[in-house]
């Protein structure tokens, strides 16, 4: 009895591509993205849960939208960072479960020293778990997330 409960109120999990919220979740990434590039920490905190976790590679761990927010402050004081153009097209995988959904994606990101003195690229693979969120502008909102960086 208790399984049958349990497999009635599990939920499903199907491709991100066969999933409606693809089109929602995909808003989210680039308005995120797009955030980013203008150094938006307002905007880029809408898109996180409260009790949001980022390890961005070693020694860069930390919990909390305030945390968050912290972090944001310090790049942007220093860098700009852009995307680019690639979006979408670098995503590896995506699965919706409900209300939970796990993109893996491979980024690209330039950055450029705000004193002009040096920029670069970073490259890596992220993995973000997403929430559905009624507060949120696309209905998603990041949970936690991990940066594997390449190099």
């Amino acid at each position: 009895m208790i399984e049958a409960l349990l497999l009635a109120t599990s939920p499903v999990c199907i491709p991100g591509a066969e999933s409606p919220e693809i089109y929602r979740i995909d808003a989210t990434n680039a308005a995120v993205r797009q955030a980013f590039s203008e150094g938006d920490v307002d905007t880029i905190a809408l898109y996180h849960h409260d009790d949001v976790i980022k390890s961005l590679g070693p020694g860069q761990y930390y919990e909390g939208k305030d945390a968050l927010r912290q972090q944001l402050e310090a790049t942007f004081a220093a860098v700009t960072l852009d995307f680019g153009e690639k979006g979408e097209d670098l995503r590896e995988s995506l699965t919706v479960c409900g209300d939970l959904a796990v993109s893996i994606t491979r980024f690209e990101i330039t950055w450029t020293l705000l004193d002009g003195s040096a920029s670069g690229v970073s490259e890596g693979r992220s993995m973000i778990v997403l929430v559905r969120s009624d507060e949120a502008p696309h209905g998603w909102v990041t949970l936690s997330e991990v940066i594997q960086p390449v190099g």
